[in-house]
């Protein structure tokens, strides 16, 4: 009975297709055959969302960037015009309410007048320059490559945002919409950028500026000590503030030698430490932007055990030179650029410690 039952068995599976065979050996092989078409599906399905998030921050930041933009067009004018009335009116408190209220006589009056001219004269004037002059701007792409083809020269690099040519150590600048030529940064108090052709006059403005700013304070101590901080002495049984010569005043100078005092002294605080920083960029032959970028390949250079060397920087004196002209430090002509000569070069190449003249991308 049973060897019959197994022979019919046997005799059924022969008879059964090869398909019907594979089927009943792996039931689960039309889920696995089904699964991963689903699986597939969920992740394009993921990826086109997360590339739709990205391109949304995208159109986002973009969005950010242009109201950023247009902020700084705006915010511009209105910074240049603060910081004339900030100028003109510690000028107006120096000569109306400090000069006339000096106990000193005429010649020492007079001579004090004269500093206060010299240094009001030059901070305007490089303020001007450094606004009103063009940072330097790079050759048109076409031009650039047909002069590079006639030379024999490589072929130069080009902006994709405002076509032209993208020399070394140029970059675009967002709100003034194109490269400068050996850009440090975009200065909303100047409303311009500072580039290759103004940034010894933005150097020589924050010079004169704090001079001038330390010259008022030295002028102005005496008076502000007696007004903050009066003496007094006492008389019979109540104390009464005692006023000598130098603030014997009326309220109004009172209130603007106080403010004149507070708006110097702040203004020396706050270039200390912008002008000993670029100071230092002045002296190591760098941008603000090549900083930001040397202080990561120093990084790196530092985890590989290696020393990372400025390409640009050729030693303090000629890097200074690049910036005020080859007039010498000592003879101070550099601080008046009238007269000092110009710095060599043309923005587009730079001398370097590798291969003679700057290739080098930045």
């Amino acid at each position: 009975m049973s060897a019959g039952w197994h022979s019919r068995k046997a005799e059924n599976a022969s008879a059964a297709p090869p398909g019907a065979t594979e089927q009943m050996s792996s039931p689960s092989s039309p889920r696995k055959t089904h699964s991963r078409p689903c699986c597939t599906a969920i992740l394009v399905a993921n990826r086109r969302t997360w590339m739709s998030v990205l391109r949304r921050i995208d159109s986002g930041l973009d969005m950010v960037e242009s109201c950023v933009t247009v902020a700084m067009k705006l915010v511009g004018p209105l910074l240049i015009l603060a910081a004339l009335g900030l100028i003109s009116f510690c000028t107006y408190t120096f000569f109306t309410d400090a000069i006339p209220n000096m106990d000193a006589g005429p010649l020492t009056k007079v001579s004090e007048s004269c500093v206060g001219l010299v240094l009001l004269a030059n901070a305007l004037y490089n303020y001007a320059k450094a606004a009103l002059s063009d940072p330097g701007t790079p050759p048109n792409f076409d031009d650039a490559l047909d002069s590079a083809v006639e030379s024999d020269m490589p072929k130069p690099r080009k902006c994709l945002k405002c076509n032209r040519c993208k020399p070394t150590r140029a970059h675009h600048c967002r709100v003034c919409r194109r490269c400068v030529l050996k850009m440090d940064h975009h200065c909303p108090w100047i409303n311009n950028c500072v580039g290759f052709a103004n940034y010894r006059y933005f150097c020589l403005f924050m010079l004169f500026l704090y001079a001038s700013c330390a010259f008022v304070v030295c002028v102005l101590s005496v008076h502000f000590w007696h007004l903050a901080f009066p003496p007094v002495v006492a008389l019979g049984l109540g104390v009464h503030r005692h006023h000598d010569h130098y603030v014997r005043l009326s309220m109004q100078s009172e209130s603007h030698i106080l403010t004149t005092f507070v708006i110097c002294f702040s203004v020396m605080l706050a270039l200390s430490m912008l002008g000993g920083f670029h100071m230092y960029l002045v002296l190591t032959n760098q941008t603000t932007i090549e900083f930001q970028f040397n202080m990561g390949r120093r990084r790196e250079a530092r985890k590989n055990g290696e020393f990372y060397r400025n390409p640009f920087d050729l030693g303090r004196r000629r890097n200074f030179q690049e910036v005020f002209g080859p007039s010498p430090f000592i003879g101070f002509r550099w601080m008046l650029p009238c007269l000092a000569q110009r710095p060599a070069g043309n923005g587009m190449d730079f001398p370097s410690l590798r291969a003679g003249i700057a290739g080098i991308v930045v």
